[in-house]
């Protein structure tokens, strides 16, 4: 039997635990208003790694059709589930069980050679629908055969599925973009620095299942993780669960806050900033007796990008704390790593 993984009740969140940042103002306000906005992100990505992202400029009706294409997703039984699980080495679209109890690594564990050699990922009673970014005609990648470019295996007799998804991922890489100027703009760089990173980007999408806990099983969702991502972007729906280590160690509740997004730093930023931004251990606890869902992109920067600390910020008060990586070999560990925990015993 599979060990259960169970977590001590979090603190309630302080009032200024995790920011609410109004993204209009840098969306549509002038240079000054942009900069206050980046002034914002700034102290939340040095302090905890997490904010939540409000007038962000994706329609609350989007946003709702996927959480309700994630309900009629998981809603179905086991075996037209796995029909759209994935069969070749390395990939990871499509459906994913839960894979049961699992912790992730210390904060930029994913960075070092031991993360990287890890057996195991993050794991819990989430179940995933997973997808990989529909390129465009005029992407560089677009007719490449290369696996790492994996193809989604989209659910049968779901139209209404695939087009939300389309228009979603749409809409999320746009607001990524936004985000990626607001962090450069931060940190003191040419606004466009992350944008020319992310030109045919590795991203991700994925819709969770977390569901309502059995009796005498375990409450975590998903374990302890830092996300090995440039960033994420998290919807949830109204149940809760999602919880934050500050940077002291205590764990924070993430209580929803209606129209928002949560934004959280991945490992890839944190190496890309030098530690100026933070990657943060969070988690998923089932604390209702409510199932969950949540949908989440992960934005990876193209997979010719060497990732390293920004030249503009070392110094010999802030010497080099990661060394060079190429996406390329990065994103192909963790797809291997995923689909290896998922289907080999």
């Amino acid at each position: 039997m599979t060990a259960q993984l169970r977590y001590d009740a979090a603190e309630a969140i302080a009032r200024d635990g995790i920011p609410v940042i109004d993204f209009a103002p840098f969306l549509y306000g002038s240079t000054q208003q942009r900069a206050t906005v980046a002034v914002e992100i700034d102290r939340a990505c040095r302090t905890i790694g997490f904010f939540y992202l409000v007038n962000h400029g994706v329609p609350e009706g989007l946003r709702q059709s996927v959480l309700a294409e994630a309900r009629d997703f998981f809603g179905r039984s086991l075996d037209e589930k796995m029909a759209c699980a994935p069969l070749l080495d390395g990939q990871w679209c499509g459906y994913l069980p839960a894979r049961g109890a699992a912790e992730g690594t210390k904060p930029g564990g994913s960075l070092t050679e031991e993360g990287r050699k890890a057996k195991t990922v993050s794991g819990g009673s989430l179940e995933q629908f997973n997808m990989m970014r529909v390129r465009l005609a005029d992407d560089p990648e677009y007719s490449s055969p290369d696996p790492i470019y994996q193809h989604n295996r989209w659910p049968e007799g779901a139209p209404g599925f695939v087009e939300t998804m389309i228009v979603n991922q749409r809409a999320l890489l746009s607001l990524a973009g936004e985000l990626m100027r607001a962090f450069a703009i931060a940190l003191g760089l040419d606004e466009a620095h992350f944008v020319r990173l992310h030109r045919s980007p590795l991203a991700t999408f994925g819709l969770n299942f977390y569901p309502e806990p059995s009796p005498g099983a375990g409450d975590v969702g998903v374990g302890a993780h830092c996300d090995a991502s440039s960033f994420t972007v998290l919807l949830q729906d109204d149940v809760g669960g999602l919880e934050v280590q500050t940077r002291d160690g205590r764990w924070i509740a993430a209580p929803v806050v209606p129209g928002a997004y949560v934004i959280n730093i991945g490992d890839t930023m944190m190496a890309w900033t030098n530690g100026r931004f933070v990657s943060t251990f969070h988690r998923v606890v089932s604390r209702k007796p409510q199932d969950r869902f949540s949908a989440t992109m992960f934005v990876n920067p193209d997979r010719d990008v060497v990732v390293e600390p920004v030249a503009a910020l070392v110094d010999d008060a802030h010497p080099p704390l990661y060394e060079p990586f190429l996406n390329d070999d990065y994103m192909r560990g963790f797809f291997v790593k995923f689909y290896d925990s998922m289907f080999k015993p």
